[in-house]
């Protein structure tokens, strides 16, 4: 039971799948083909790395050796925002979660009279920002990556004032909704200790991967990098994400059989696809299923992937359901106010940022 409600989205995209197959089985024979193979390599890679990242301890230790330099709220949101920003760029939007809001909440419980519950949800809305800006950012961007067969700099370029946008808007929400008010620590917080031969190997090993996805030669790193592990940190494999391996599997499958049912095929193709439309429906799609598996769905019917990566990502932070790292925030609170207060500040921010980019894009 635990373990259907930790992976809720891989049990329904596999019950969508059996569904799917049920309704036209002949699609069995095709599910292979549906699959994007050098995406998964390149995600298998990513998560590989930034578990050992994670595994390694740096980013506590030096996100605790910081906390000392903060005397106020303001200054401490912010300083956690930031740091959830430029993480989520490299590790993922998820990954950095994983990192930020256990420490978060370890902190919190070492200063008096402070609910950081507001900060996490502030620190999730962060990661979607940040994870736009970089082809492995988040899962959506690695695959449109893999489709448009641009540069890894050309990408960031391409995606720099959607970023720049949100960057500042969340800068000035996070200003005015953290007070300037002082913290007070009750209690020493503990040095974390450092795997620093684990870090600096994964991140050579991650600067071997952006040139391997510059010039397509992942499936070449896989090996080592598994044996490397092996040979070193044997628990990289034991904390790896398989569930997301396969939830993103089952989504390549679920969305290419629904877009060839001749329904689908006949409304979509009713529409106009220029760049705000696909931009718009990208947004409108992933309040409904999420920003992945809605890329992966507009994906088999325009190659306008710059459109898509706007929409998806902008959509990112609006209702909780259009972003995985939504979901995994308010999981960590463990309180059924969590999604009342997400969308208390994640729709207003979606919004108004919407407005901001909407207007970019028409000039």
């Amino acid at each position: 039971m635990k373990l259907i409600q930790k992976e809720f989205l891989f049990f329904i995209f596999l019950s969508l799948v059996l569904i799917l197959i049920y309704i036209n089985p002949k699609e069995i024979y095709n599910i292979n083909n549906y699959i994007d193979y050098s995406t998964i390599r390149a995600l298998i890679v990513l998560l590989l790395l930034t578990t050992a990242m994670q595994l390694s301890n740096l980013f506590d230790f030096l996100a605790i050796k910081f906390i000392k330099l903060f005397t106020n709220e303001r200054h401490l949101a912010l300083f956690f925002i930031y740091l959830s920003i430029v993480l989520s760029m490299f590790l993922t939007n998820d990954i950095t979660l994983f990192i930020i809001i256990p420490l978060t909440l370890a902190i919190s419980n070492k200063l008096q009279n402070n609910d950081f519950t507001k900060l996490i949800i502030f620190e999730a809305i962060a990661t979607n920002v940040g994870s736009l800006l970089t082809p492995i950012g988040n899962p959506q961007n690695l695959y449109l990556f893999r489709l448009s067969h641009i540069s890894f700099f050309g990408f960031i370029h391409n995606m720099f004032p959607l970023f720049i946008i949100q960057f500042i808007l969340l800068s000035i929400f996070a200003y005015f909704n953290f007070k300037n008010k002082s913290l007070k620590i009750n209690a020493n917080i503990e040095i974390i200790q450092v795997d620093k031969f684990l870090f600096f190997s994964s991140f050579l090993f991650f600067i071997i991967y952006i040139f391997a996805l510059e010039n397509h030669f992942v499936k070449l790193l896989i090996p080592i990098v598994i044996l490397w592990f092996l040979f070193i940190k044997k628990e990289v494999f034991f904390k790896f994400d398989y569930f997301l391996i396969l939830t993103f599997s089952l989504m390549f499958i679920d969305f290419h059989i629904i877009a060839n049912f001749g329904i689908v095929n006949n409304l979509i193709s009713k529409l106009t696809l220029d760049f705000l439309n696909i931009f718009n429906l990208s947004i409108l799609l992933s309040q409904i299923m999420s920003n992945v598996p809605a890329t992966i769905f507009i994906s088999q019917f325009s190659d306008n992937y710059q459109a898509i990566a706007y929409g998806v990502n902008l959509a990112g932070s609006g209702l909780i359901i259009s972003s995985l790292a939504n979901i995994i925030a308010v999981r960590f609170l463990n309180n059924s106010k969590g999604y009342i207060i997400y969308h208390k500040y994640g729709i207003p921010y979606f919004i108004i940022s919407y407005i901001f980019v909407y207007l970019l894009l028409i000039k």
